[in-house]
């Protein structure tokens, strides 16, 4: 769908929330606040508890631009992320978690590089951890399935075409965890390569301050989901990568022999990090 008077399509955002008070607010604003003139915010409330109805339906009430549904019952961030997406009017997509940030410029950005030969397009992203920030994934890069098989080069979300996505069967309700990781590899199966642009626009709410190294027993189960599903793609250094991921998950100890076997399969620096971390920085 094309606004004549912006002659911009309309772009859709979905987020899903639960239970998240002022920082579903700020996440909201955020969006408003986009220098993007056509979009829409679709808000999906899974079966929040608190003030979040009232809330969305007050925002819902003010700015044209934001819908929101409700689930009684929880039903998980995928199945929320799934349902805004069926409702979208946009012909373009992309999402931001109620604890995270949008930059101004993060739709704009974003579709001033978009291409149809790309499966999507992504950013780096700015972890906040309070008192201090970091940039991850900043290089320009285009990058293929082999790549992406071995780490999540599409980083937190992404800007698509909605009829890919709704193509591709959108979140994996039965993933646990990494469903984002999972959806951006379909696509990439089913599109091809994608493009990630160095200019940063997602800010990553770390709101405890704290750089972990390790995940939840979710994020656990959800590496080996991702591998079950994805397996058969893979050759033998993704499935070398994916073996770190889940000694990262765990928070288990990088052995100097399992080290010596991981660097030859890309990420090495972060590779590096971590066994200094889990060896002497615990």
């Amino acid at each position: 769908m094309t606004n004549k008077l912006h002659n911009k399509p309309l772009i859709s955002v979905y987020m899903p929330t639960k239970n998240r008070g002022v920082l579903l607010i700020k996440a909201i604003e955020s969006v408003l606040e986009q220098n993007y003139p056509h979009f829409e915010l679709i808000i999906v409330d899974d079966g929040s508890t608190d003030n979040t109805p009232q809330l969305l339906s007050q925002y819902a009430s003010k700015y044209s631009k934001v819908r929101f549904f409700r689930n009684e019952q929880s039903l998980g961030a995928a199945a929320a992320r799934n349902i805004a997406i069926k409702n979208a009017k946009g012909e373009f997509i992309t999402g931001l978690d109620d604890d995270d940030l949008f930059c101004k410029d993060r739709l704009s950005s974003l579709y001033k590089h978009y291409n149809d030969k790309y499966a999507f397009i992504c950013s780096g992203v700015i972890w906040d951890f309070g008192t201090r920030q970091k940039v991850a994934d900043k290089k320009m890069q285009v990058f293929n399935l082999e790549q992406q098989l071995s780490y999540n080069h599409a980083t937190t979300q992404v800007l698509v075409k909605t009829s890919r996505i709704l193509e591709t069967g959108g979140f994996d309700e039965s993933f646990v965890a990494r469903q984002d990781y999972d959806a951006w590899t379909c696509l990439m199966i089913k599109y091809g390569n994608a493009l990630r642009i160095a200019h940063p626009s997602y800010i990553l709410k770390r709101n405890d301050g704290l750089e972990r190294i390790t995940n939840s027993d979710s994020n656990i189960k959800g590496n080996h989901q991702f591998l079950q599903k994805h397996k058969p793609l893979m050759n033998k250094a993704n499935l070398r990568n994916q073996d770190f991921w889940d000694i990262y998950a765990q928070g288990k100890r990088l052995t100097f022999i399992e080290l010596g076997k991981l660097l030859f399969c890309g990420n090495v620096l972060m590779k590096l990090k971590y066994f200094i971390r889990s060896n002497f920085l615990k």
